[in-house]
C-alpha cells in the first residue's frame, strides 16, 4: 500500500501562514488606528494641511528652528507640555474649545488661530489642493470664543490689499498687514499685533491677570487685585487673522518670522514640543484597546505575543511526521512484566535482594544441562561444575558465592555478569 504524498510544499505553507499572519496583524492595527491612517492632507486649514490655508509651512519651520512638533488626533495631545496650537474649523464646537483652554491652564500655554477662509474642492484639483471661498463671518468665530472671552471680531472687506501697510507687533519690530484684514476686541483681550488703520487687534492673548511680559509691550495687564480672576500660568493666544500664520502668509519672509516669533513668545521660552491638534478639524479618532495595543507601554507586551506565536509556529514546521500517541503506562505481555518489575526494584534501590535468587537459577540450569538430578547436594553440583574449568581465571563456585555477597547495584550488575558469562562460555 503505497503512502500518498503531502499535496502542499512546505515553503508554501510557510509563505502563506506569513502571508495570513501579518495581514491578520494589519487587521487588528487599522480597526485600532481608525482615523489615524487616513491622509491629512486634506486642504483644509490644520497643521498637516499644504493648501494656502493650511500650517504644513508653520510646522515645517518651527521644525527648523529645532523644536519637535507633533500632531495630535486625540485628547490625550492636549496633556502636552508644549505649545498647543488650535486650528478649529468653523464648524467646531465652542464649549469642547473652551474645556480644553480650561483644562491647560496649568499644563501649558495654547494659541488658537481662527478660521477666516470657507475653503472648498473644486473637480481637478490635486490632493490637498483647496479653492478659497469667502471669509468667516465675524459672527461664528465670536461664538467659537463665546465659552472663553467676550469678543468683537471685525472683517475689513474694503482693503482687499493692504500689503503695504505695517503693522505694530508686541514680539516683531513689525509685520505687514494681512489682505482683507481680520481683527478682534474684547475688555478682556490684550493686543499682541495691532492694526495701524484700525487700531484693533490682530493677534491678542486673553488676560487672566498672569504676568505675560513677553506679550504685553503693546497692552499691559490691567487687571487688579479686586478682581477675581483665577489666574493661569500659561498664556492663552488667540490670532484672530489666520493670514498671519498660514501657509499662503509664510511665503512672505517677514511674515514668517513674525510668526516664529509669536510661537516662541506664546510658549513662554519652553524647548517642549509643539502641538498642532487636529481632533478640531474633523481628523480625531478616540482610543480604544486595539490603539492601545500599539502603542508604548503596552507595544512591548504585543511584540512578545507576537514572537511567541512565531516561536510556537516555527515548532509546528519543524516537526517530524505526525504526532505520537501517548504510551501506556504499563505494556502488556511477559516482556513489559519483567521491565516493569526491574524498573521497580532499581527506583527502590534492592538490587541486591535478586541476586541470591540469580546465583541459585544460574546454578540450576548448569547443573541440568550436565545431567545431574534436581534436588542433588549443592556441594556436589559446585564440586561438578567446577571441574567444567575456568573463565578469566574464575571458577564457578568462586562466581557463586561472589555473586551472593555483593551489596550495591553495581556490583550485583558486574558478578551477574561474570556468572551469566561463565554459563555462557562452559554450557552454552
Amino acid at each position: 500500500m503505497s503512502v500518498q504524498a503531502n499535496p502542499f510544499k512546505r515553503t508554501t505553507i510557510i509563505i502563506m501562514v506569513i502571508i495570513g499572519f501579518a495581514a491578520f496583524v494589519g487587521l487588528l492595527y487599522g480597526l485600532g488606528a481608525g482615523n489615524r491612517l487616513t491622509s491629512a492632507n486634506d486642504g483644509q486649514a490644520h497643521g498637516a494641511s499644504y493648501s494656502f490655508a493650511g500650517y504644513k509651512a508653520l510646522a515645517e519651520i518651527i521644525e527648523q528652528t529645532g523644536t519637535k512638533v507633533q500632531y495630535s488626533r486625540s485628547p490625550a495631545g492636549n496633556d502636552n507640555a508644549g505649545l498647543l496650537i488650535l486650528t478649529p474649523a468653523a464648524y467646531a464646537n465652542a464649549e469642547d474649545l473652551a474645556e480644553v483652554v480650561h483644562n491647560r491652564s496649568y499644563i501649558g500655554p495654547t494659541l488658537i488661530i481662527l478660521p477666516k477662509w470657507y475653503i472648498g474642492p473644486l473637480p481637478g484639483l490635486k490632493q490637498g489642493w483647496a479653492a478659497k471661498g469667502g471669509t468667516v463671518e465675524p459672527d461664528t468665530n465670536t461664538a467659537l470664543l463665546a465659552d472663553l472671552v467676550d469678543a468683537e471680531i471685525k472683517i475689513d472687506e474694503k482693503r482687499k490689499k493692504a500689503g503695504t501697510l505695517l503693522s505694530l507687533s508686541a514680539v516683531a519690530k513689525q509685520v505687514k498687514a494681512p489682505d482683507t484684514p481680520v481683527t478682534i476686541k474684547g475688555d478682556y483681550l490684550r493686543t499682541i499685533t495691532r492694526d495701524r488703520t484700525s487700531g484693533r487687534a490682530l493677534a491678542a492673548y486673553i488676560d487672566d491677570g498672569g504676568v505675560y511680559a513677553q506679550l504685553d509691550s503693546l497692552d499691559e495687564s490691567r487687571i487688579t487685585d479686586e478682581d477675581e480672576i483665577d489666574a493661569s500660568y500659561f498664556p492663552v493666544v488667540v490670532v484672530a487673522d489666520a493670514d498671519l500664520m498660514n501657509n499662503a502668509g509664510m511665503a512672505d519672509k517677514q511674515t514668517a518670522r513674525h510668526a516664529i516669533a509669536l510661537i516662541e513668545a506664546a510658549s513662554t521660552g519652553s524647548e517642549e514640543t509643539v502641538t498642532f491638534d487636529l481632533t478640531f478639524n474633523g481628523l480625531g479618532s478616540s482610543e480604544n484597546l486595539l490603539t492601545l495595543a500599539f502603542e508604548p507601554p503596552f507595544l512591548s507586551a504585543t511584540i512578545c505575543l507576537i514572537v511567541a506565536a512565531i516561536a510556537a509556529a516555527w515548532m509546528a514546521f519543524n516537526r517530524f511526521g505526525p504526532p505520537l500517541r501517548e504510551r501506556r503506562s504499563i505494556d502488556y505481555g511477559k516482556t513489559a512484566l519483567v521491565n516493569n518489575s526491574a524498573g521497580f526494584i532499581g527506583r527502590m534501590q534492592r538490587e541486591y535482594l535478586v541476586a541470591e535468587p540469580y546465583a541459585e537459577m544460574i546454578r540450576a540450569q548448569a547443573a541440568e544441562a550436565i545431567g545431574l538430578r534436581a534436588g542433588a547436594d549443592d556441594a556436589l553440583v559446585n564440586e561438578k561444575l567446577d571441574q567444567l574449568g575456568e573463565v578469566d581465571g574464575d571458577r564457578f563456585s568462586a562466581l557463586y558465592q561472589a555473586l551472593r555477597r555483593t551489596q550495591n547495584r553495581n556490583e550485583v550488575a558486574d558478578a551477574a555478569a561474570a556468572l551469566f558469562n561463565w554459563k555462557k562460555e562452559k554450557i552454552g
